[in-house]
């Protein structure tokens, strides 16, 4: 049995492998590959919480910086709230988000981090209370600030916790002199007081369609009505699945941690939609037959497969089994290195997540860029229709690069996306970031 220690290593090892390849295929000094393997701060302690019922109780916390060369820029990733994090499993996902973050051209370092926590264990209360002893801890260490650390909502977070933590914050810096309290944080709310950006929830979802509709015309020359399969149905899921229907796409089988459903001839979204929002399952719908997830992977009717929930669901006992032409990698890391082979055997197109969902850290970035007045020309001041439509140009730009360099280099869509981040800041690493 694997443990989850031994994916954490293993997942951490082939992102590395990843670097090291970017970094022949790009002739890189071997201090540039190794720098790029490497972290700016890794910081892990206790966080003390005082429970409603007065007892007291201890939760590890952890964040973690990759080496950036935008040394005056800030590093921006989520906060996961989560049992099983931990500073290991950070290194990884902090690499991944200085390589989706430079992919999409957004000049900060990737970081990431958490508390290991499960939060429905915890009332309101107690999490805003630890979620505020979260930050007192960062601002004591000065490891969070809108030109320092700029988290995000991830795994077990969302709006208003990211709210909570910019309230923290702000009361707990105001005294010190001016700052721009709101770009502490991204995913906020959105409303007066609040300072989040209208289409951030939706983001990542419309981002992974838009990647999906720009590589079924670059490599079958069309769109067409491609059959669609999501495994997923949080945030992610749920929106890449509304976009699909409003594209008409077929939408034939979604799955979540219960179980799934599947229609031959296509789900009909809007009453599944409000079945979900009811039972907060998307099991037991009653417009189809029902399905495992295991299932929903190896659908033989399916052009386009979207994992969107759990790391390391195609591996090498399923990949052979996969009929799909396409996967769009909704969710972080979904394909093991083994799979990966696999399916670039079997000529199936594997859009990498760093790309694929890259809309949410691009709107974030917006969110960010608004509440400091940055002035970035490609930073739309509208609303919802002008920031998703800005957040389209900058992943069908990237997607375009992505795929030139798979076509120069002769290699994967995976191992493109890291030459391609890589070669556009990787110049600008000098001896001084070594020290």
């Amino acid at each position: 049995m694997v443990t989850t220690t031994e994916n954490t290593t293993k997942h951490f090892d082939n992102i590395i492998v990843r670097i090291n390849e970017a970094g022949r295929l790009l002739n890189l000094p071997d201090w540039k590959v190794e720098i790029l393997s490497d972290f700016k701060l890794e910081w892990g302690g206790g966080i003390l919480l005082y429970k409603d019922d007065g007892s007291k109780k201890t939760y590890k916390a952890c964040r973690v910086w990759h080496r950036s060369p935008h040394t005056d820029k800030p590093h921006k990733g989520g906060d996961r709230y989560h049992p099983l994090v931990s500073v290991d499993m950070m290194r990884a996902h902090a690499i991944e988000m200085s390589i989706k973050l430079w992919l999409v051209g957004i000049q900060m370092g990737g970081s990431k981090g958490g508390i290991a926590v499960d939060p429905s264990t915890l009332s309101r209360p107690e999490l805003k209370r630890l979620t505020e002893a979260y930050v007192d801890e960062r601002i004591a260490r000065n490891i969070i600030g809108p030109l320092l650390d700029v988290p995000a909502p991830d795994v077990g977070t969302n709006a208003q916790i990211m709210h909570w933590v910019r309230q923290r914050y702000a009361q707990r810096k105001r005294e010190r002199g001016f700052e721009p309290f709101a770009g502490v944080v991204t995913g906020k709310p959105v409303g007066y007081g609040f300072d989040g950006i209208e289409g951030r929830t939706e983001a990542t979802g419309y981002g992974v369609i838009a990647v999906l509709e720009h590589a079924l015309k670059r490599f079958c020359g069309k769109v067409g009505k491609p059959r669609i399969a999501v495994m997923g149905y949080g945030n992610v899921g749920y929106y890449t699945v509304e976009r699909a229907h409003a594209r008409h796409f077929p939408v034939v089988a979604v799955s979540d941690v219960r179980g799934g459903v599947y229609n031959a001839n296509g789900l009909d979204v809007a009453e599944l939609n409000k079945c979900f929002r009811e039972a907060k399952t998307v099991f037991g719908f009653p417009g189809g037959e029902a399905i495992t997830s295991e299932e929903l992977l190896t659908l033989e009717d399916v052009d386009v497969l979207i994992p969107a929930a759990l790391e390391h669901v195609f591996t090498a006992k399923n990949a052979p089994n996969v009929h799909a032409k396409f996967v769009i990698e909704g969710a972080n890391s979904p394909t093991t290195p083994e799979a990966d082979r696999i399916f670039e055997d079997r000529g199936i197109i594997v859009v990498p997540d760093v790309c694929a969902n890259a809309g949410g850290v691009t709107v974030s970035f917006f969110e960010w860029a608004r509440n400091l007045n940055t002035g970035d020309p490609r930073v739309p001041m509208g609303d919802k229709k002008d920031v998703l439509a800005g957040m389209t140009r900058m992943l069908l730009a990237s997607t375009d690069e992505m795929c030139a360099n798979a076509e120069k280099y002769k290699t994967t869509l995976r191992n493109a996306a890291f030459v391609t981040a890589i070669d556009r800041f990787a110049p600008l690493f000098t001896a001084k970031h070594t020290a």
